[in-house]
């Protein structure tokens, strides 16, 4: 599939078009008549509490965002914590990635001022929000009802992030900031693995062909663990603003951000546990630990040139490296190593992992609005996006340890134990959206837009495996040594291990330097109308349409299809959608709306290559499609003050041929992704509390309460798994027909108090306490007898003191997660709930301080 941009071209040539034709205009304010005597001056912080209450208020489509003024009362550091405050809202534990509505990944969709950017790890749809910082943003929205301009791939709900246009004084800020987790700070010796600095800006390559054939064993980082002292988080990030006047109505603004930040996590407690009904375990590593060590290193900077009051160009550029070094120590029994003594009361399986991955992503940004004539307004984005994602020198070693002689030996029946592991996932993506706003007198408006995308990707991946040659029990080895056996010299001398990868001995077999890969091209096409109608000063109505052609070509080459093949996707959708709002007065509203969406299944969700991790290993499925979605929403709104909302939404959905992760059969939790059946359903109660409680004078004590309930069910099929997955050849045995959907917690709730003391000038002081809570979700569909994979329901109780003075001195003090609960994953089988995975987080504090000239 040779797919050009030609679309994306188009709408290239048109926006370049506009923008002549904006510095080409007359100026029509010149010619507008004076009201003489008044004079409107002052500017409206998009991200203040009372602007985004106004704009859910007036707007005719349902919104819900979060701001950045809350975001720093809250002393929220980033987008994923953001995003969990507004209502029916979870984060998934370990990751940055969102559930909506008990809807995960492949359900919600994110784009940054409109446009979508791709996600920063190939096992994910969407990116992951915890790298971006709230430092730059103006507000998070969330759009859990369709609307026509979005793309349709969206169940849950669109996240937008809106990055921050300056509009005041000139300012510089520094801030500097210092934490500790106490999981990681109270242990004695921290390790991390040989390679990667302190600031995560080393490169590490994978040898060359040349110097494996030729010299053999020739990595150069050490299997050996490095000891870290003080294990401290520090941040370190600085924001200015400043805007310059051109001419007599044109305002240029400079909004930029730069930071780096650093975090020590340490677990200890169960991990991979995978259970058979009948035979008990299959694996479970039960004396586990993991040193997890990341870097964030950002930097954003925002130029908005208002020419004059008609036409407005904005151009943004965010580059995020981010680093994350994961070492795991795992003790248990796993029968895949060594099938013998499942109680341990002799020989325990141990295991070593270390994982370096580092992402680079760039997202550049040109957007402008222009006001052609009165009733004509155009607006154009357009944005190009690069990642590069690898995973360099993944280590493993595995041994098997004997207590009665006190000895370590491989387990050296299976060639992939040991290995080390490089990857690389490249991504261009180019996006753009082109929409007219016509006004039709004061009543009504049409909107008429186009959305392109085409975005290509290109992964590889190359497993050095470490063929054991001693007969087990005529050798030892040190577990804290693994360099002693694996070096060169071992390797030159022959009878120690040969270094093969899955298409063979390196030196017998001439494709075995031939990576697993996958490519990917992507060409997105959509048009879409709107019609917004005001029926009277109480009734406004927003009716609509999308057309989404979706094309996509996989090409593969991996070591579940070693002949390679191709996966071809063409879709097209329409997708009518609707908006009705009735204001019963200046403070009530009532809203419903519909739509029809769908849901297609991620790039490795389709690609048939194994991603192998301590917990799961997952695999993509050629045969997987999308799923449809018809959707409904009730929502009644109350505003009693400017800073105030009551709300309440009943909604529902129903999804044809719902996608789901499953449980397949294998000997440690392997899961796919496949259409489990005809129908599932989700309904559902959402309830939202802004209220202030206490308000006189300089002390304001204010509350935000949110909570969802969800009642969720779809169909469980075997013989559709069957016939729809002739390529794949999966087979499952469900335990039941129906089941919750994957992902969905029954019960979400956030409470926030916070009290708000001003005094002197214009200086504040904020004392905020958040408390969330998740029930138990359905991480994975069991099947085979083994029951579903459980993700226990656990709470948060974070706080934060921050103090801003006049004189430009900013203080603040949080604590992190202190009710420290368990995490918990369970089996839920028939003999009963079986832990799969369990372990706490660790609480944390930290202080910072910052001084704005």
């Amino acid at each position: 599939m040779n797919f050009r941009k030609l679309s994306i071209a188009v709408l290239f040539l048109t926006t370049s078009g506009t923008l002549f034709y904006a510095q080409e205009k007359n100026d029509t304010v010149k010619n507008e008549k004076k009201i003489e005597g008044v004079v409107i001056q002052g500017t409206t912080k998009k991200g203040g509490e009372a602007n985004i209450i106004s704009v859910q208020r007036k707007s005719v489509e349902v919104i819900e965002r979060v701001g950045s003024v809350q975001l720093e009362k809250q002393g929220v550091g980033d987008v994923s914590v953001a995003v969990t405050k507004a209502t029916g809202s979870q984060k998934q534990e370990g990751s940055g990635q969102i559930f909506i509505r008990g809807l995960g990944d492949r359900n919600n969709s994110t784009t940054i001022n409109g446009l979508q950017v791709p996600s920063n790890d190939p096992l994910f749809k969407n990116i992951d929000l915890s790298i971006i910082k709230t430092d730059m943003i103006d507000f998070v929205g969330l759009e859990k009802v369709y609307n026509p301009k979005l793309w349709g791939d969206v169940s849950g709900a669109n996240v937008d992030i809106v990055t921050k246009v300056y509009t005041g004084k000139p300012y510089f800020k520094v801030n500097l900031g210092s934490s500790v987790n106490f999981n990681a700070v109270q242990k004695n010796n921290y390790f991390l693995q040989d390679g990667p600095n302190y600031f995560g800006s080393e490169i590490l390559k994978k040898p060359s062909k040349n110097a494996v054939l030729n010299r053999g064993y020739v990595f150069t980082t050490s299997l050996k663990n490095q000891e870290i002292n003080n294990p401290i988080n520090s941040a370190l990030s600085f924001d200015f603003g400043t805007n310059f006047k051109i001419g007599e109505q044109g305002k240029l603004s400079i909004f930029g951000f730069g930071g780096f930040d650093n975090s020590y996590d340490y677990f200890q407690g169960i991990t991979g546990g995978s259970f058979d009904t009948a035979k008990g375990p299959n694996k479970i590593y039960d004396n586990s630990e993991e040193f997890k060590y990341t870097t964030n290193t950002t930097g954003l900077v925002n130029i908005n040139y208002k020419i004059n009051s008609n036409h407005n160009i904005n151009l943004s550029s965010n580059y995020i490296h981010t680093t994350e070094q994961k070492l795991g120590n795992y003790n248990g029994y796993n029968r895949d190593y060594y099938d013998v003594d499942v109680s341990q009361e002799r020989y325990v399986t141990q295991l070593r992992r270390a994982t370096y991955r580092t992402n680079d992503l760039l997202v550049n940004q040109l957007r402008g609005e222009h006001t052609i004539t009165e009733p004509l307004k155009i607006s154009w984005n357009i944005g190009y996006n690069r990642l590069d994602s690898r995973r360099p020198d993944r280590q493993q070693n595995v041994t098997i340890y004997d207590k009665l002689n006190d000895t370590s030996f491989f387990a050296s029946s299976n060639p992939g134990a040991n290995n080390r592991y490089y990857d690389r996932l490249l991504e261009n993506d180019y996006v753009g959206d082109l929409h007219a706003d016509y006004k039709l007198g004061e009543k009504a408006k049409i909107t008429l837009g186009y959305s392109g995308r085409y975005k290509d990707s290109d992964f590889k991946a190359t497993q050095y495996n470490f063929r054991i040659l001693p007969v087990q029990g005529s050798y030892f080895v040190d577990p804290k040594n693994y360099d002693s056996f694996f070096n060169n010299a071992n390797y030159q001398a022959g009878g120690f291990f040969d270094i093969v990868t899955f298409r063979g001995d390196i030196k017998s077999n001439e494709n075995a330097f031939v990576p697993q890969y996958f490519t990917s091209e992507i060409m997105n096409n959509a048009g879409y109308l709107n019609v917004d109608y005001k029926f009277s000063e109480k009734l406004t109505a927003q009716v609509g349409v999308r057309y989404d052609n979706l094309k996509q070509e996989i090409i593969y080459n991996t070591a579940l299809f070693a002949d390679g093949g191709k996966v071809n996707k063409d879709y097209s959708k329409i997708l009518p959608a609707f908006n009705l709002k009735y204001s019963l007065n200046d403070k009530h509203n009532l809203r419903l709306a519909g739509s029809k969406t769908y849901t297609t299944p991620l790039l490795l969700e389709v690609a048939p290559f194994e991603y192998e991790d301590i917990d799961e290993s997952s695999i993509g499925n050629r045969d997987a499609y999308l799923a449809d979605n018809y959707n409904v929403d009730l929502k009644w709104e109350w505003f009693p003050k400017k800073n105030e909302l009551i709300s309440v939404t009943a909604f529902g959905k129903l999804i044809e041929n719902p996608l789901a992760r499953v449980v397949i059969a294998s000997s440690s939790n392997s899961v796919s992704f496949i259409n489990v059946g005809d129908r599932g359903r989700v309904f559902g109660l959402e309830a939202e509390i802004r209220k202030d409680i206490y308000d006189s004078g300089k002390t304001r004590l204010y509350t935000f309460l949110n909570g969802t309930y969800l009642n969720t069910e779809q169909d469980l099929d075997d013989q559709k798994v069957i016939r729809e997955n002739r390529n794949s050849k999966f087979s499952v045995n469900f335990n039941s027909d129906k089941d919750k959907i994957q992902g969905a917690s029954e019960f979400l709730a956030n409470a926030n108090l916070g009290i708000e003391q001003k005094w002197g000038n214009k200086n504040t002081m904020d004392f905020v306490v958040s408390y969330s809570y998740i029930s138990d979700n359905v991480y994975a569909i069991g099947t085979l007898e083994k029951g579903n994979l459980v993700d226990k329901a656990f709470s948060t109780l974070d706080a934060t003191v921050k103090i801003k003075l006049t004189n430009g001195m900013g203080f603040s003090v949080n604590g992190r997660n202190l009710l420290n609960p368990y995490f918990t994953r369970v089996q839920d089988n028939t003999v009963g709930e079986q832990i799969s995975r369990k372990y706490k987080r660790g609480a944390g504090i930290g202080a910072s301080v910052s001084y704005e000239f």
